[in-house]
């Protein structure tokens, strides 16, 4: 008897044991912080940060602050596979200097900040092209997004199988309450569709950043010389109705924070408010010392769904803007 009382208790001692090993894991785990979205950053694969090439990329100055400060907003053009003719003349005007002494006329709270042709009437620069609203749209934006999703997909499932991550897909993370019927993310973009007369359309989304050009009568969208910036969500508004050329990467705060329009929709009622903008200049014909470097993280990376998780609250696809950094030549 005594044998076996002592064979009992050390089949419960083992089983004690074997429990604690296995709950263990279970509770480092649970005391293992969650990670901020600095650190999911930090810790992304050097490979999955992407350089903003030069090309790409404008330089707005706009006078100093009264305290003396510097204003500057870079602005990241929508690279030319995936654009159109609205690109092509913003390329135009910023290469022959045609914003400069230009205005900023309007700021509406929440909403855009807008510069550009009206109301100086400048005469326009030399081969602008004339850009119908079909080029609110291009099959090569859908083609990117779907490539990248499927990547980001692939990688997702290999980590949560192989490497015990529970990384969640982008759609159980966000709803799209504004029009598009899928959204995802292309080459660092944030791209939708529709059907558009029984066709699926691609898009680029109008996030807070965003620039969109103003237009005139069907068909003509506008040439690009008059441009909002998008400085609130509900912009989001105008997905489709007024085109997206690219978004400002840097130095938002100087084109948000200006003085409010006190006119109807944020006009200023005065000409004595205008901002007058000193230069906007393609990046590569900056001297070499002045010329900004960006990088941004690939659509493709985990890493991405980890950084728009760790915000929490997350609403639709512009909630959270795609993380781009400052990096050094």
């Amino acid at each position: 008897m005594k044998h076996y009382f002592r064979s009992a208790r050390m089949v419960f001692s083992s089983l004690v044991l074997g429990c604690f090993s296995l709950a263990a894991p279970a509770l480092a785990q649970e005391e293992i912080p969650e990670q901020s979205p600095g650190e999911i950053l930090a810790a992304a694969p050097a490979e999955h940060w992407l350089p903003i090439p030069l090309t790409d990329l404008m330089v707005m100055t706009l006078p100093d602050a009264p305290d003396g400060s510097k204003r500057q907003a870079v602005i990241q053009l929508l690279p030319a596979s995936l654009s159109g003719g609205h690109v092509r003349n913003v390329r135009t005007f910023a290469r022959t200097r045609w914003w400069d002494g230009t205005k900023i006329y309007r700021v509406a709270k929440d909403f855009v900040t807008q510069f550009g042709g009206n109301p100086d009437a400048k005469k326009l620069p030399k081969g602008l092209e004339t850009v119908p609203e079909s080029e609110y749209y291009n099959a090569a934006l859908g083609v990117k997004r779907d490539a990248d999703m499927a990547a980001l997909k692939a990688a997702v499932d290999y980590s949560n199988q192989y490497q015990d991550t529970e990384i969640r897909p982008l759609m159980k993370m966000i709803y799209e309450n504004t029009g598009a019927q899928k959204v995802g993310f292309g080459g660092g973009w944030p791209i939708g569709s529709k059907t558009v007369d029984g066709e699926l359309r691609y898009y680029p989304l109008t996030c807070r950043g965003s620039l969109s050009p103003a237009h005139y009568d069907p068909p003509d969208a506008g040439t690009g010389a008059e441009i909002s910036v998008i400085t609130g969500e509900a912009a989001r508004s105008l997905d489709t109705t007024f085109g997206m050329v690219g978004r400002v990467i840097a130095g938002l705060e100087h084109l948000q924070n200006l003085p409010l329009g006190t006119d109807p929709g944020g006009f200023y009622a005065d000409k004595s408010e205008y901002t007058e903008i000193e230069s906007i200049r393609l990046a590569s014909e900056l001297p070499l010392a002045d010329q900004p470097a960006y990088e941004y993280l690939a659509s493709y990376s985990p890493a991405l769904l980890q950084y728009i998780e760790a915000h929490g609250g997350y609403g639709n696809i512009c909630t959270v803007p795609v993380p781009i950094r400052k990096v050094s030549r």
